[in-house]
C-alpha cells in the first residue's frame, strides 16, 4: 500500500508531460539561412570539408557571405562547383610556389639573372616591390579559376546559383565593404589581398584590401542581408605562438592573427556554429600536404551537423549554366590595345557558350601579357540573356630597377643593376645592365620590341656589350697573375618568345678584342644562335645553348640545369660543355664552366678549347632552412686548340656539404675531392651570374 502514493504520482508526471517533448517542432519556412565563411589564409581550407557535408546531408543556403579565404570557397561553391572539382582547381593554382619566401620577379629580358630587389616607377617615381607574389601570373590565374562564376553573375552575385557576397576593406577609411556585383574574380582577389602579402586591388575609385581586417567573421553583414538564421564554419586556434620561432613567414602568419582578431557579433538562437579545430596550422602554409590536413579538420567539425535540428535538408545544390558569350565591349577610356589582346587571346566568340576549359587556358595566357598588371573581364548581361565583356585592366609598370648579388670565395663578391624602361607608343623597351665583379666587368644595353601576345612573338633587337675579364691562371694548383682581357660586342637580330620563361634568338655580330696571346686588338665578324630558359623545373632546363661562328673561330656552349623534388628529396641534373677551335682567350672552354667548377679543383684552374662536365647535385632539408646536399661530377678536357675530344683526358670528383635556402638565395658550404688527389673548400652565397 506504501507504492500507491509513487504509482499516483509517476502518472501524474506521465500525464503532465506534452507528447511532442521527445523533439522540437520546426516549422516550414525558417526564415532566410545564410553561411557565414570567414578568413583565415590557408585555415579557411577547413571550409571545404564544411561545404562537402552540406552538400551530403542537401542543405543549401539562401546566401553565402564570406572573407578572404571564405570568399575564395564560398564564391566557387555557390557558382555551382562540386567541393571535389573546387579542392583540384584550388590546388592547381599552387598557392605554396606563388606564396613564400619573398622571390623578385626577373623579366625574361635580363636571362638567368635573379633579382632579389625590384623597384618599380609609380607616381611618387620608383618604388621599392615587396609583395611575395608575383602579381600578373596569380591574377590572370584567379581569373581562369573563376571564369564559370563569373559568366553566369555576369556582374550580379545574385544570379549564381547561390547568391554570393564577398567582404573586403577600404584601406583609405578602413570601411567594410559588401562586394555584390561586378567581376567575380576581382571581387574574390580584393577580399583574399592580405596586407604585404598580397597587393590591394582598385574598384571603383577605391582601394580594396583583406576583408578580415575590418570583419573576419561577417555575421553582422550577412545580418543586415536579411538572415535570420546563420551556419558560420568558425575556425578554432588554441595554439600559442612560440616566440623562439624566427622564422619570418611564421612571424607574418601570426600578425596576421592580430590583425584580423575582433569581438565576435553574438550568436541567436538557431544560428549553428561549426568549430574547426586548426590549431597549430600557420596562416601561409598552402603546401598540399597542409590543405589536405585542413580540410579533413573541416569535415570533422562539421560532423555536428547530421544532428543540427530544423535544418532545410534534402535539396540539391542548383549548378548553374554558362550562358552565350558574344562580344567586347569595352569603356572608351582603356586602352584599345586592351581589346586586341583580349580579341587575340580568348578569340571570337560567335554568340556561343565558350568551351569552358579552352577559355580558362586562354584566360591563363594573359599571364604572358606584359604591357597589364591586370586584366578583369567584368560581364555584363545583354539582350538574349547573353554576356559581354567590359573589360577593364590596370597598366604594368613601364619602368623597373633590378638588383642582384653573390659571393664566392674564390671569385669574390660580384652584383649586378639592370634597369627595364618600356617605351611609350612604340612597343619596344630599352634595358640595361651593369655587372661589377672582382674579376669581371660588364656593361650590356639592348633595344627591343617588347613581348606580348598581341604581337608576333617575333622581335628584333639591337645590343651592345662591353666586357673585362681577368682569367686566372692556375697551373698544377700554383696560382699565377691574373691576365687582363677585354671586349668589345655590337650585334643585330631577331628574338622569339618560345615559352613564358624561354627565349631563342639569332643575331649577326662584330667582335673586338683585346688580350696578350693576340696582337694588337682582333676583330671577327659572325652569327650566334642562343637559346635560352629562366625557368627551373622538371617540365623545362634552365640556362642556355648558343653557338656562335666566325672566321676566326667557332664556338658551342650549353649550360643546363633541371631539378626534380620528390618528398622533400631535390636532385637537379647539370650539363656544362663548351666545343671551339682558335678561341680568344676570355672565350675559352673551362672544366665546369667559368662560375660552375669541378670538385676538388680551383674555379678556373681547367681551361682549354674543349670541355664537358654532368654532375648530379642533391639536396634534402634537414632542419628548417638547412640542407644536407652534395654532388658527383664527371667531365673531360683538352687543351689542343684543333680537334673535338681527340685527346681529352677524364676527370671525376664528389662535392659535399651543408647548404642554406634564404630569401636572398642560397648559401652553400661544401668540401670537393677528385681522383687526382685534389682537395677544395667551396662556399657561395647567392646565385651566380
Amino acid at each position: 500500500m506504501r507504492l500507491y502514493p509513487l504509482v499516483l504520482v509517476c502518472a501524474a508526471v506521465m500525464l503532465a508531460s506534452p507528447a511532442h517533448a521527445q523533439a522540437p517542432a520546426c516549422r516550414a519556412d525558417t526564415g532566410k539561412l545564410a553561411l557565414v565563411l570567414p578568413g583565415g589564409g590557408a585555415k579557411g581550407f577547413a571550409h571545404l570539408g564544411v561545404l562537402r557535408m552540406l552538400d551530403s546531408l542537401g542543405v543549401v543556403p539562401d546566401v553565402v557571405v564570406g572573407t578572404s579565404a571564405g570568399a575564395i570557397m564560398g564564391a566557387l561553391w555557390a557558382s555551382g562547383l562540386d567541393v571535389a572539382e573546387i579542392e583540384r582547381d584550388v590546388k592547381a593554382l599552387g598557392l605554396d610556389t606563388l606564396v613564400g619566401r619573398y622571390s623578385a620577379p626577373t623579366p625574361p629580358s635580363l636571362g638567368t639573372r635573379r633579382a632579389i630587389l625590384v623597384w618599380e616607377g609609380g607616381s611618387r617615381g620608383l618604388v621599392l616591390r615587396t609583395s611575395v607574389v608575383r602579381e600578373r601570373p596569380l591574377n590572370a590565374l584567379v581569373s581562369a579559376l573563376y571564369a564559370r562564376g563569373n559568366l553566369i553573375a555576369a556582374g550580379d552575385f545574385d544570379r549564381l546559383p547561390v547568391p554570393f557576397r564577398a567582404i573586403a576593406a577600404d584601406l583609405s577609411t578602413r570601411e567594410q565593404v559588401i562586394l555584390a556585383g561586378g567581376d567575380l574574380a576581382q571581387a574574390v582577389r580584393a577580399s583574399g589581398a592580405i596586407p604585404i602579402v598580397f597587393r590591394s586591388v582598385r574598384i571603383d575609385g577605391r582601394d580594396l584590401a583583406d576583408g578580415g581586417i575590418v570583419d573576419n567573421v561577417p555575421i553582422a553583414a550577412a545580418r543586415r542581408l536579411g538572415a535570420t538564421r546563420l551556419i558560420v564554419s568558425g575556425l578554432r586556434d588554441t595554439s600559442r605562438f612560440d616566440l623562439s620561432e624566427d622564422d619570418p613567414l611564421s612571424i607574418a602568419g601570426q600578425l596576421l592573427n592580430f590583425v584580423f582578431e575582433q569581438p565576435l557579433p553574438s550568436l541567436q538562437p538557431g544560428d549553428i556554429w561549426v568549430s574547426s579545430d586548426v590549431s597549430g596550422v600557420d596562416q601561409l602554409d598552402f603546401s598540399l600536404a597542409n590543405i589536405d590536413y585542413v580540410i579533413a579538420a573541416g569535415h570533422r567539425a562539421a560532423a555536428s551537423l547530421r544532428d543540427a535540428p530544423c535544418l532545410p535538408r534534402g535539396r540539391v545544390r542548383p549548378r548553374g549554366v554558362v550562358p552565350p558569350l558574344t562580344a567586347f565591349l569595352l569603356p572608351g577610356n582603356v586602352d584599345p590595345e586592351l581589346g586586341n589582346v583580349l580579341w587575340l587571346t580568348l578569340g571570337d566568340f560567335g554568340g556561343q557558350s565558350p568551351d569552358l576549359p579552352q577559355f580558362q587556358g586562354r584566360l591563363r595566357s594573359l599571364a604572358q601579357v606584359d604591357r597589364f598588371q591586370s586584366i578583369w573581364l567584368h560581364p555584363q548581361r545583354v539582350a538574349g540573356d547573353s554576356v559581354q565583356l567590359a573589360a577593364q585592366a590596370q597598366a604594368s609598370s613601364a619602368d623597373q630597377l633590378l638588383a642582384g648579388a653573390a659571393y664566392d670565395r674564390e671569385l669574390g663578391p660580384r652584383i649586378w643593376v639592370g634597369r627595364i624602361q618600356r617605351l611609350a607608343g612604340r612597343n619596344a623597351e630599352v634595358t640595361g645592365v651593369l655587372a661589377l665583379g672582382q674579376l669581371q666587368q660588364e656593361l650590356q644595353v639592348t633595344l627591343r620590341r617588347s613581348y606580348d601576345v598581341m604581337r608576333s612573338p617575333w622581335s628584333p633587337l639591337i645590343g651592345a656589350t662591353l666586357t673585362r675579364m681577368q682569367v686566372r691562371d692556375i697551373r698544377d694548383g700554383r696560382e699565377y697573375p691574373v691576365i687582363q682581357t677585354a671586349d668589345w660586342l655590337a650585334e643585330t637580330g631577331i628574338e622569339r618568345r618560345l615559352t613564358r620563361r624561354s627565349t631563342g634568338a639569332l643575331t649577326i655580330f662584330a667582335r673586338q678584342w683585346d688580350e696578350p696571346v693576340f696582337s694588337g686588338s682582333p676583330t671577327a665578324l659572325g652569327a650566334r644562335l642562343r637559346l635560352q630558359s629562366s625557368a627551373a623545373s622538371d617540365q623545362m632546363p634552365r640556362g642556355a645553348v648558343e653557338f656562335e661562328g666566325t672566321r676566326r673561330y667557332w664556338r658551342a656552349a650549353v649550360e643546363l640545369r633541371r631539378s626534380l623534388t620528390r618528398r622533400g628529396l631535390m636532385l637537379e641534373s647539370v650539363l656544362s660543355a663548351v666545343l671551339g677551335e682558335r678561341l680568344p682567350l676570355q672565350r675559352n672552354a673551362f672544366l665546369g664552366g667559368t662560375d660552375v667548377g669541378f670538385p676538388g679543383f680551383k674555379l678556373q684552374e681547367l681551361r682549354g678549347a674543349q670541355a664537358a662536365m654532368a654532375a648530379l647535385r642533391v639536396a634534402h632539408p634537414v632542419y628548417g632552412p638547412l640542407n644536407l646536399q652534395g654532388m658527383v661530377a664527371g667531365g673531360a678536357l683538352q687543351q689542343r686548340t684543333y680537334g673535338v675530344f681527340r685527346d681529352a683526358r677524364g676527370y671525376f670528383g664528389a662535392r659535399g656539404g651543408l647548404g642554406v635556402t634564404t630569401a636572398l638565395g642560397p648559401l652553400a658550404l661544401e668540401y670537393g675531392v677528385n681522383d687526382r688527389g685534389r682537395g677544395t673548400l667551396y662556399l657561395r652565397f647567392g646565385d651566380w651570374f
